[in-house]
């Protein structure tokens, strides 16, 4: 008996990103063998390491480092949870006496109810919360920022939150990662419809309503038990637009989530969709080829996204009758 594929069909409708010719394109794209600054704006670029925390801790570690010797102002967007590097970075800077008062804390985004209000940092339902216990609190007292110099999500800033990066000069580095919609964080093309790039380029901080495949996303995270808890999962969130992301200084993307094994990797195809794609509002991630910055991604994330073949149970199993028959 032959089997032929014949079977075709078109991604479901309700999919931001729907060309099936691109789609087919970029999954047999090899992220490996485009490593480097192989890309349309040369001050990107592509980099696979083992150990993409490290790669993170060790770069929040130095710019924070800086901003004390030099006694600079230091504006960072951070995603959380991020509790390991948290964890590592505070530890370096306690221990070389390293002072973080000349740094401004924004977060990528935050989690908000049905009706708009936002997850305060003391709930163990915030993002930013865990910022405070696993880097604030792990900090010695007197290396701690001023707590005016963290800026938290509330209802009354939802709209402004952006200024408020724009007020200090604009970030000086933001950090993200892809969602498995292909969105940055929070900002996905649902919640950020826009005609053109120019427009979408153009978008500020918001209160939106993510896409199924986002609450899916963040179920598999910690602080739900890593057990795809989607029911627990707060429905919205406020999160800052891409024209913060384009405005800052430099931008680092961190691609490392994968399942115990690194088989599954649910980042793996949104970031080919990502770095091969057109760069366009229905494929938010591709906006981070127009600016400066690094992508870091763990090797099994980058390992090819093709399906797997059949396991062959009946040849494997005359294997095993063989080797009994001995």
């Amino acid at each position: 008996m032959s089997f032929i594929n014949t079977f075709k069909f078109a991604p479901s409708e309700w999919l931001p990103f729907q060309d099936r010719e691109v789609l087919d394109k970029v999954v047999n794209m090899s992220i490996e063998e485009h490593q480097g600054k192989n890309f349309e704006n040369p001050d990107f670029e592509l980099k696979v390491v083992f150990d993409v925390h490290n790669y993170f801790a060790v770069d929040l570690f130095q710019r924070i480092r800086m901003s004390d010797v030099k006694n600079e102002k230091l504006v960072i967007v951070l995603p959380s949870p991020e509790n390991a590097v948290f964890i590592s970075v505070t530890e370096a800077l306690n221990k070389y006496k390293v002072s973080c008062r000349n740094v401004h804390v924004f977060f990528l985004y935050e989690y908000a109810n049905e009706e708009g209000k936002v997850a305060p940092w003391q709930s163990p339902y915030s993002r930013s919360g865990h910022f405070m216990r696993y880097f604030y609190n792990r900090l010695n007292a007197e290396l701690r920022m001023p707590m005016d110099q963290i800026h938290f999500w509330t209802e009354e800033n939802i709209e402004t939150y952006s200024k408020e990066i724009e007020s200090l000069g604009g970030a000086d580095v933001v950090y993200t990662a892809l969602s498995q919609s292909s969105g940055i964080g929070a900002i996905d093309p649902e919640s950020f419809p826009a005609k053109s790039l120019e427009e979408f380029l153009s978008m500020t901080s918001r209160l939106v309503t993510p896409m199924a495949e986002m609450i899916a996303h963040d179920s598999l995270r910690g602080m739900f038990g890593c057990a795809g808890d989607i029911a627990n999962v707060p429905p919205k969130a406020v999160t800052v637009g891409p024209k913060d992301l384009m405005s800052s200084k430099e931008w680092i993307d961190l691609e490392y989530l994968v399942a115990c094994g690194g088989a599954p990797a649910h980042q793996k195809f949104p970031l080919q969709l990502a770095m091969f794609g057109p760069i366009c509002p229905e494929n938010p991630g591709s906006i981070m080829r127009l600016h400066k910055g690094t992508c870091y991604v763990c090797p099994e994330v980058a390992a090819p996204a093709h399906t797997l073949p059949d396991f062959d149970i009946v040849k494997k199993l005359e294997e095993i009758r063989k080797k009994e028959e001995k």
